[in-house]
């Protein structure tokens, strides 16, 4: 058996290659050495702050689409700026309008979702639900507090009382023992409140829609 030659650190140019053409390379042919690693970690580097700037600009976007002020203006012209500098470049009106459109999609993304537990509950979960992060299941903290949610508002959907409902009382103790302790009567209220809210400004309105196209 030979010994395999130890993997590379730096980069080797060939005759005749760009510094592009070679980086290129070493990550197609090995993804994995030492030399690949250290391409994607500058690279990441390099691209974070732009990032950053892009969310930046998102998130002032975000809140002129909630509420059109002068206030909401001028943080989104700041964001812009800050964003030229960042990326040395003028943002034109396509660039501009797709981040727009980013920020609608958030929004809208956010209204069909339930709320932060952290706006909900007094004290903050000491665990995360990586599995709910990833959409692999609904089974962790963060998961069944999502099924709570969902199940409140169906039940809302069907006019019975959340308070006595079997499925929304099952899964409510399936969180509380997840949480370690049980809701306060506020947070409980708040989240009802909420879920209400959710059903009669999103979930009744899109049935009326889907009845309207059907007649």
């Amino acid at each position: 058996m030979t010994d395999r030659d130890p993997p590379k650190t730096k980069l080797e140019r060939r005759p005749g290659e760009s510094v592009w053409e070679t980086m290129a390379r070493e990550l197609a042919s090995n993804p994995d050495s030492p030399a690949s690693l250290n391409i994607m970690s500058a690279v990441g580097k390099a691209m974070r702050p732009h990032a950053q700037a892009v969310n930046q600009v998102v998130a002032a976007l975000e809140d002129q689409l909630q509420e059109d002020g002068e206030q909401q203006r001028a943080a989104v012209q700041a964001a812009i700026r800050h964003w030229e500098r960042e990326c040395d470049t003028q943002m034109d009106n396509a660039l501009l309008q797709n981040l727009q459109n980013t920020a609608r999609e958030r929004i809208e993304r956010r209204r069909r979702q339930p709320p932060k537990m952290e706006s909900i509950l007094s004290t903050q979960p000491a665990t995360t639900d990586t599995g709910y992060h990833l959409g692999i299941h609904l089974e962790g903290l963060e998961g069944t507090w999502h099924r709570l949610w969902g199940l409140i508002c169906l039940v809302f959907g069907f006019g019975n009382d959340v308070e006595s409902d079997e499925g929304v009382l099952t899964v409510r103790a399936q969180f509380e023992e997840l949480l370690g302790r049980a809701m306060m009567p506020a947070e409980w209220n708040a989240l009802v409140a909420h879920a209400k809210n959710h059903h009669e400004t999103i979930v009744n309105p899109s049935a009326d829609k889907r009845d309207l196209d059907k007649s």
